[in-house]
């Protein structure tokens, strides 16, 4: 199964790679030198060490986030709230980072699981509605996305905000509270181990143990699941604040790792990421750390392209939104739990 899921990845990476070439080449061909605008995209960002560590750093937090997305969706649970718990969990971690006077080895921890623990609502709520009231995770986690930016902005901007900066922002964190740089010249903390360590941990729980058999089981439908005697609501809901917490947790590492101090006025991105490498991982943990890095490098790629020829920002995001929604609309095609839901939506739509 392993195999074949690595089969499947490699395809979409190399369909991916192609669509990206397609939408690439009549960019390049408007510039004076076009080979070097696609050899900038597709070799630069293995140029120098910085740029590597580049794709690790934006790979860290979509491998979290990612994981999150795979129990959530291998248990059958179609909760799209990890970008609210990303955010809540940075928010979390770095208050409690500024307000709790403790070592960092005791206070770093704890920030980081209160961090944990307060972002899990955004995706821990919806499974409780459903369970209660049967509305649809995914409309109710796509609200709570909203609704946790504004309460993080509220905190933010009443109990946070540092009023000698020119921005809307905390104050500076202590340095010691600051992840380091494990490679010179780059930005790769210990998060990115703790990502790598999390995902193969995440493979193990599926794949190896009772309750992720039981996961597995809850996700191919409540009726076989119940004829087996288990009780997928709880099981459901539970692996949604699991999964909530894995996202929060990303969004203190995040914190910890990039920043020193809260500037967020808006949700980051990484929990949609995230959703895109889980999508291309096959719902694979193991998968997620090469999906995450091919994301990484494309982003970085573009990057480089905008900065070296000067190319808008505007195409370079609309390249890479092309070939998202490519790679991503073969993989659903090739997902059946996922195709199973787009259908079931849309007969419930046309009813």
């Amino acid at each position: 199964m392993i195999r074949s899921a690595f089969a499947s990845t490699a395809i979409t990476v190399g369909f991916c790679l192609f669509v990206l070439l397609v939408v690439l080449v009549p960019v390049a061909l408007l510039y004076p030198e076009p080979g070097e605008v696609l050899s900038r995209f597709l070799l630069g960002p293995f140029e120098k060490t910085r740029y590597m560590g580049n794709i690790v750093e934006l790979a860290t937090p979509s491998m979290l986030t990612a994981l999150a997305v795979v129990l959530m969706f291998r248990c059958g649970a179609f909760n799209l709230g990890v970008e609210g718990s990303f955010f809540l969990g940075g928010l979390t971690t770095a208050a409690m980072v500024l307000w709790m006077p403790l070592p960092p080895l005791v206070g770093i921890p704890l920030a980081l699981l209160a961090g944990a623990i307060v972002g899990s609502l955004v995706c821990g709520i919806p499974g409780i509605v459903k369970a209660t009231t049967g509305a649809s995770e995914l409309v109710s986690s796509l609200m709570l996305n909203y609704a946790a930016v504004f309460i993080g902005l509220f905190v933010l901007n009443y109990y946070l905000r540092d009023p000698t900066a020119a921005m809307l922002s905390s104050d500076r964190f202590p340095a010691e509270y600051r992840f380091e740089s494990l490679i010179p010249r780059t930005r790769i903390h210990i998060g990115s181990i703790v990502a790598v360590v999390a995902c193969i941990i995440g493979a193990i729980y599926l794949n190896r143990t009772s309750q992720g058999l039981e996961v597995r089981i809850s996700g191919t439908g409540n009726d076989f699941s119940r004829h087996l005697g288990l009780n997928s609501v709880a099981l459901n809901i539970r692996i949604q604040v699991i999964g909530g917490m894995i996202a929060a947790f990303a969004g203190g590492i995040e914190m910890l790792g990039l920043y020193s101090r809260f500037t967020w006025q808006n949700t980051t991105g990484n929990g949609w990421t995230g959703v895109i490498v889980a999508i291309i991982a096959r719902d694979n943990p193991i998968l997620i750390i090469p999906a995450a890095l091919f994301i990484g490098y494309l982003q970085v790629g573009g990057d480089l392209v905008s900065r070296a020829f000067g190319v808008p920002t505007e195409i370079v995001s609309l390249i890479q939104a092309l070939v998202m929604i490519c790679v991503t609309s073969v993989a659903i095609f090739q997902h059946p739990a996922l195709r199973k839901f787009v259908q079931g939506n849309r007969g419930e739509a046309a009813q």
